[in-house]
């Protein structure tokens, strides 16, 4: 979160970095009761596969279905028709060896009378057993839910170690984290974009605040953005094919929409005030926004256009990085509760206020998965910032990774 207050000296902190080049956790909890018991049975290896492989495909599939929030999981073989298995679902796994080929058979049995749901197919690689576990876990939770699930998503976000910044993706659990891009000069904001097939951040490469873009299939960055002043906080509309981004080149940061290829197609805001950390509603029909025109900084919607104005940020003097849920029922945003910026929820037309998060840290740089119920945000610890993710119609709440401004994948 680049909070209001520093905006505007960051110019100082750019003009540093030129000079020394050394900056080298749903409205209401989910009842148990509720959720639908999912039993998984052993998975099993034969005709010569792994054993090992065969458990780590369990394993990972197991925690995958636990972290979706929907499931009621146990492990063993579903009990026999007329135990009281009721509405009980078994996961069964097969992994065999056909010639050269390594091949997985992942099935959703009924376990009320043995029907099989469905089931999915896969030749399995060494290097992909994590990929297919994930792939089979998001067929289970459309077969049994609907919904599409996110076990396939990853997450991008910034890393620190020693003098070097890094530009870090990862699977959505945080295993097979891959270095992207490490550098000796800060480098903020990284924002999927192009149907999750780039990146773009703000880099001090250059000495100031310049908007770079990266194809994750290409070798190398390049710099999209350059104008005088402040080029950074992206967000990427998939229907509009535009960004939205904020520039301070005409005086003060306001917000402005751009292609993919850095051309400039709108100005969107004109006021005095500071307007930054614009936000696609799902629809891309409207635009969450931070501004302090009203004295301090608060949350504001408008249309895609930059008509229709209006605050939805009702109490608290201090509210900004809003995020609007993939559904288009909610927008996150981090608010400063009793001295600690919190996590917090509101409808877009300003009512159903909800505290997500409580404990006495700043929680800041909120986003959504893409199923509209898990946020992943930058926790600023005593010693360290880490990435967290919570559940927010649980409350269940998991650290992924060292690092901060994170942001996470469409499917």
């Amino acid at each position: 979160m680049m909070r209001l207050s520093i905006v505007l000296v960051i110019f100082v902190l750019t003009a540093s970095a030129a000079s020394a080049q050394r900056e080298v956790e749903l409205e209401l909890k989910s009842s148990y009761a509720n959720l639908i018991p999912l039993s998984i049975a052993p998975f099993t290896a034969v005709d010569g596969a792994r054993p090992d492989q065969a458990k780590s495909l369990e394993q990972i599939v197991s925690a995958d279905l636990e972290f979706a929030g929907v499931f009621r999981v146990t492990k063993g073989r579903a009990p026999q028709a007329g135990n009281g298995n009721g509405d009980l679902v078994e996961i069964r796994g097969v992994l065999k060896q056909s010639g050269t080929e390594t091949q997985f058979e992942g099935l959703v049995i009924d376990a009320s009378n043995k029907i099989t749901i469905g089931g999915k197919r896969y030749v399995v690689k060494p290097e992909q057993v994590r990929q297919v576990a994930h792939h089979f876990s998001d067929e289970v939770v459309k077969m049994l839910t609907g919904e599409e699930g996110i076990s396939s998503t990853r997450v991008v976000y910034r890393q620190k170690k020693g003098d070097s910044y890094e530009l870090v993706v990862a699977d959505y659990d945080g295993h097979n984290p891959r270095t992207i891009l490490r550098q000796t000069v800060s480098l903020i904001y990284p924002r999927w974009i192009d149907d999750s097939k780039a990146l773009v951040f703000t880099s001090f490469r250059e000495g100031k605040t310049d908007l770079y873009i990266r194809y994750l299939a290409e070798a190398a960055s390049q710099r999209l953005l350059s104008h005088p002043g402040l080029n950074y906080s992206a967000d990427w509309s998939q229907k509009r094919k535009e960004m939205l981004v904020t520039l301070s080149k005409d005086g003060n940061p306001e917000l402005y929409l751009v292609d993919k290829k850095g051309t400039l197609n709108r100005r969107l805001t004109h006021n005095r005030a500071i307007d930054c950390s614009p936000n696609w509603s799902p629809s891309g029909r409207e635009i969450a926004f931070t501004s302090d025109r009203s004295g301090s900084p608060q949350v504001y919607v408008m249309e895609s256009d930059g008509s229709n104005v209006r605050r939805i940020s009702q109490s608290g003097k201090y509210n900004d990085s809003p995020a609007w849920s993939p559904k288009g029922d909610r927008v996150v945003y981090v608010s400063r509760i009793d001295g600690f910026f919190q996590l917090c929820t509101i409808r877009p037309d300003g009512t159903g206020f909800r505290q997500i998060t409580t404990e006495a840290v700043d929680h800041e740089d909120p986003r959504w998965a893409s199923d509209g119920r898990h946020l992943i945000f930058t926790e600023k610890r005593r010693f360290e910032n880490v990435i967290s993710i919570i559940d927010i119609a649980s409350g269940g709440k998991r650290i992924l990774s060292q690092g901060e401004t994170p942001d996470w994948s469409s499917r």
